[in-house]
Formats: structure tokens, sequence, C-alpha cells
């Protein structure tokens, strides 16, 4: 009887030996394809050669936590075949981050959306699609980001120390990047494109009604917006031109909130690096006067006392370089 089980163990060890190395076999041969390493963040199969891609990782996973995930790369970006993609990758042929560099035709996005659906935004916001399409406005102009949060244009150094380093990519940091404000069409996405083609970018082309701001229409608006904002109605700035998920202030503080808040949105600082006209050819003779008729937060609002330091949002003139001042407060 101790022979027969002998034998019995003998021949269920050979079976698992030839049962490993077959499989062993099967998974490194040539042409076949090996299951996804655990690290792959369990992508779905929609991503299709996509996910096999680490450099891919972050549109790859961007896409999964979004609400498009149930649709293929390739029912979107349509352009272009796995075997294309596959040869830039094989010759290095890619810029990185990924960028696409051709956008989603209309015609892709109106196989399941209509131009005439009825859409709900929330608060007083007006959206006429049609007029849009008329004018030749494609859908992904405003809907750039809906499906990877616009994670290639994006600094997402806050949010993870190297975004360069694809392996370190998890679904729990491409839950952290996709927030509203990068899938969703913002107030910048409206007002650039409307500066872009010369159209109105007055507030009621958008809303409904404002009731509880001053008049932005009114001619003094650009030089006394700066005292509105100091005379405790920071807030209400901050309430449409900050950026969701963005510092509302800077660090180092200037000592003024309204200079903090500006120096660290883009809708402010695009315009305060730009020469304003009242500073006229030269400023060497009438900024002392001005400095004391208007404060010298005012100055501060877009100009350093010391030497700008890179990165910061100001224009390269500062006040040192012809004074002696100790600090940002001018003392």
């Amino acid at each position: 009887m101790r022979k027969h089980w002998a034998k019995l163990v003998v021949i269920l060890g050979v079976l698992l030996l030839v049962t490993i190395l077959t499989t062993r076999h099967f998974a490194a041969s040539p042409g076949r394809q090996m299951a996804p390493s655990p690290d792959a963040g369990a992508v779905s199969s929609q991503a299709g050669e996509c996910a096999q891609c680490h450099e891919m990782r972050p549109e790859v996973l961007t896409w999964q936590v979004s609400v498009h995930d149930k649709f293929a790369c390739t029912v979107c970006h349509i352009n272009k075949t796995d075997a294309d993609y596959a040869a830039q990758h094989k010759t290095g042929s890619f810029l990185k981050p990924i960028k696409h560099s051709d956008p989603v035709p209309n015609s892709v996005c109106l196989r399941c959306h209509s131009a005439n659906r009825v859409v709900s935004p929330g608060g007083d916001l007006k959206i006429p699609h049609q007029t849009h399409l008329n004018a030749g406005v494609t859908c992904v102009t405003c809907h750039f980001g809906v499906a990877h949060a616009k994670v290639a244009e994006r600094d997402l150094s806050f949010i993870m120390p190297d975004p360069a380093n694809y392996d370190a990519w998890t679904p729990e940091i491409a839950q952290k990047v996709v927030t509203d404000y990068y899938i969703k069409p913002s107030m910048w996405t409206c007002l650039n494109c409307h500066k872009e083609r010369n159209v109105t970018t007055k507030c009621g082309a958008c809303h409904t009604s404002i009731p509880t701001l001053p008049s932005h229409d009114q001619p003094a608006w650009k030089s006394e917006h700066g005292k509105f904002a100091r005379n405790n109605e920071l807030q209400q700035c901050v309430n449409c031109h900050a950026t969701p998920g963005l510092p509302t202030s800077v660090m180092p503080s200037t000592g003024d909130k309204a200079a903090d808040f500006a120096r660290s949105q883009q809708f402010c600082y695009s315009c305060h690096l730009q020469r304003p006209a009242f500073h006229g050819k030269s400023m060497i003779t009438s900024h002392p006067g001005l400095a004391a008729e208007l404060g010298m937060e005012n100055c501060l609002t877009c100009h350093d006392v010391s030497k700008p330091q890179p990165g910061e949002n100001v224009p390269k003139i500062y006040c040192n370089q012809c004074h002696w001042f100790n600090s940002k407060a001018g003392g």
C-alpha cells in the first residue's frame, strides 16, 4: 500500500513540474500577450494597447476614473491606429508628457451627444451649444479635459514629487488629479476663447445675473478694483476668479492679501504682467508721486522690492534696482 502512495506522490510531483514549466514557456513565448503585472493599476481592457506603455499611465489612469471609462481609447482617438503608436514608441518619435496631436472631431462626440440636447448648468450660466457649433467651435475646445483632466498640460508637482515618473502613478493619484475644475469647462475656458475670437467678454454674455457684485463695466474699474479687493471684499474676488484646487495666496506673503491673491491667480497676473497705459513711456520721474498718491501696496501688487525669484508671477522691474528697501513693505 505504501508503494502505491509513493508512486502517486511522484506522479503528482511530475505533473506539477510540467504544468509550471509549460506556463512559463507560454507566457514568455514571442507573440503571446502576458498577463498584466500586479502594479498595472487593474486597468480596464478597454484601454487596449495604450495600457501596455508606461508613458501612457497618467492618461490611462485618469481616463479610467472619468465618465468615459466604458469607451475604448480608439472610440474617440480615431485618426491613428495601434500600429502607428507602436511605431512611434519603437522609434521614440514622440514627446513627453504624451499629448495627442489630432483633436477629437465633433462627429465622434455627436455619436452619443446631441447638439440640441437640453443642458442644465449650475447657477445662472447660459450655454448655447448650437450657437457655438454654428460658429465652428469644436466640442473639445470647451470639453478638452473630460477624459484626462488635462493631465499633460498641468503642473502636478504639488500632488506628487515627480509627475514624469510614470511608474509612480496609481489609481489613487489619478483620483486626486481628476477634479471638476479640470474636467468641466471653467470661466477661463470661456474667456480665453472669447478673447482669441474677439468675442465679448462681458459677464452678461454667460451669466443671466450677478446681483451681489459691483459693475465691472464702470470706466474706472480697471484702476479701482484693487481698492475694492482691499476694502474687506477680497472674498468676492475669490469666489469668481480663484482656480479651484490651487492656493489663493503666495508664500512668502507680500504683506497684502489682495496682492497675494493677485500673484497666485492667472486671471489676475496675466494682466498685471502687462504694462498699464497710465505708466506711460517712462515711470522714472512719475512713479514717486503715484506711489505717494496710491500707496506702496499698489506697486507691490505687481512689483517686488527685491529681484524676483524664478516662478514668481511679477514683472522683471523691481524696486531695489534703484532703491535700497529692506523689505516688501518698502521699509
